[in-house]
C-alpha cells in the first residue's frame, strides 16, 4: 500500500483537491465524512467501495453537480481559463433521434463550432473507439456496447483535461467491459487527460487505473490509497489480467474492500 496524498493542495501539478468533504443528505444521512485527497493532472483514479458508499456522490461534487455540506472541491484552472469536464453516466444517455454522429457532434454544436470541422472531429472520435461503420446508425439500433463507445466517443470529442466516468461499463457483458477497459487505457495514455472511475470490479480498476482509492462503507472515508503505477506497466496488454503481479494488485485491493464491507479499518 502506497499513500500518494498528504495536503490535498500542496501539488502545484493538482487536477483536483478535495479537503475536509462531507456530505450529508435530507434525514441526517451522512453519505462522505472528511476526505482529503489529491489528484494531480494525467492521472488515472479508480473509486472502489461498497454500494452506496458515496463513491458516485463524490464524483458529482467533482463535477460541480453537487455541493458539500462542509469542506472544499478546488479543481484546476488555468488564469480565468475554465478546464473542460466531460461527464460519462453508467447509461448512454443518448439521443434516439440523432444517429451516432449526430451524438457526438451534439457537445460540438452547442459549443458554437462549425458543422464541418464538428462533423470531422465527430468521425473521427468515433474511429478511436471503433465505430467508423455506424456513425449512421440511430441509437435503437446499437448494441449496448456500441452505445456506450458513442457515449464515450461524445465526452471526448471536446479533448477534455477531466474525465469522469460512473460506472460506464457496468452493464455491458465481461468481453465488451474488457476491450472498452483496453480502449479507453489507450485513448487515455494518447490524450494524457485526467480521469476519475467509479466501478465495482477490482479487476477493472486494477487494469484501468494507475491509483486506486478504496472507501469505507457509509459514511465514506478513505480506507487505501494505493499506487498501482508502481506495480504494473504503463502500457497494459490484454493478456496482463492473467500474470502473477496483476492478480496480487486485485489481492490487495479485495482485502481492502473486503475490509471496508465489514467495517474492520
Amino acid at each position: 500500500m502506497t499513500a500518494i496524498n498528504s495536503n490535498p493542495f500542496s501539488m502545484p501539478d493538482r487536477a483536483i483537491g478535495i479537503e475536509k468533504v462531507r456530505k450529508v443528505f435530507d434525514g441526517n444521512v451522512t453519505a462522505i465524512d472528511g476526505v482529503d485527497l489529491n489528484i494531480p493532472r494525467g492521472q488515472f483514479v479508480a473509486f472502489l467501495g461498497p454500494s452506496g458508499c458515496g463513491k458516485s456522490t463524490l464524483l458529482r461534487m467533482i463535477a460541480g453537480l453537487d455541493r458539500p455540506t462542509s469542506g472544499q472541491i478546488q479543481r484546476e484552472a488555468i488564469g480565468t481559463v475554465k478546464r473542460d469536464i466531460s461527464y460519462v453516466f453508467q447509461d448512454a444517455h443518448l439521443l434516439p433521434w440523432r444517429t451516432a454522429v449526430g451524438n457526438v457532434m451534439l457537445p460540438l454544436e452547442l459549443a458554437g463550432v462549425d458543422r464541418d470541422e464538428r462533423e470531422w472531429h465527430a468521425l473521427d472520435m468515433l474511429k478511436q473507439v471503433g465505430l467508423s461503420d455506424a456513425v449512421n446508425q440511430y441509437p435503437a439500433q446499437l448494441s449496448g456496447g456500441m452505445k456506450m463507445r458513442v457515449s464515450l466517443a461524445r465526452a471526448l470529442v471536446t479533448t477534455p483535461d477531466l474525465l469522469l466516468l460512473d460506472e460506464p461499463f457496468a452493464a455491458l457483458d465481461e468481453i465488451s467491459r474488457q476491450h472498452l477497459d483496453e480502449r479507453l487505457r489507450e485513448l487515455w495514455l494518447e490524450r494524457h487527460f485526467t480521469v476519475v472511475f467509479v466501478t465495482h470490479s477490482i479487476s477493472e480498476a486494477a487494469y484501468l487505473a494507475d491509483r486506486a482509492i478504496v472507501f469505507s462503507k457509509r459514511p465514506a472515508k478513505v480506507v487505501l490509497d494505493h499506487n498501482l503505477s508502481q506495480f504494473l506497466p504503463r502500457g497494459r496488454p490484454a493478456a496482463l489480467r492473467t500474470e502473477s503481479i496483476f492478480m496480487q494488485q486485485m489481492r490487495l485491493l479485495f482485502d481492502s474492500l473486503q475490509s471496508a464491507e465489514m467495517g474492520g479499518f
